[in-house]
């Protein structure tokens, strides 16, 4: 129930974020910003909102989804270790609520990381020069570690078997 509650601030802070962003870009923005954190890419807000909008439903609102319809079926399309053992009826429940709460984690974090960017590309459109500063990679490199732990605890402990159910 946590991971819920947590999941939907997120969602509000998403929705929050993108009326803020539209509200306060100018019509053509600085859009994509290189590894020097120059402006190298261009476009309208009206592009950049859409896109935003579009990237949100799918990452943010499409992972939790995914799972309702992944378990629905087969599973043929689930790639988790020991898939045997957890596809097995009277393991089914904990293993939909276990990717639930992972995919309302993960897309979760995606949904922060987004309002991050959408804050920073706000910020670096309202200077004269539009530039993101080198303290605007800090929300990335942590997305990316915090991904790449959970996605190896995901995969070496949450859905290895348990101890008394080994064959």
């Amino acid at each position: 129930m946590r991971a819920r509650a947590l999941y939907g601030i997120v969602v509000v802070v998403r929705i929050v974020t993108l009326v803020w962003a539209s509200l306060h870009l100018p019509a053509q923005i600085a859009t994509h910003f290189g590894p020097s954190g120059a402006a190298d890419g261009w476009g309208t807000r009206s592009g950049y909102i859409t896109f935003d909008i579009i990237i949100s439903a799918a990452l943010v609102l499409g992972l939790p989804m995914l799972v309702t319809l992944v378990l629905r079926g087969s599973g043929a399309g689930l790639n988790i270790p020991h898939k045997d053992y957890w596809m097995r009826p009277e393991n089914k429940p904990l293993l939909r609520r276990r990717l639930m709460a992972d995919m309302l984690f993960l897309g979760g974090t995606t949904g922060l990381l987004l309002s991050w960017v959408d804050v920073e590309v706000v910020r670096a459109n309202a200077l004269a020069t539009p530039v993101m500063d080198a303290t605007s990679w800090v929300a990335i490199v942590a997305f990316v570690i915090v991904t790449i732990g959970y996605s190896i605890w995901m995969a070496t402990v949450r859905y290895a078997v348990p101890m008394g159910q080994r064959a």
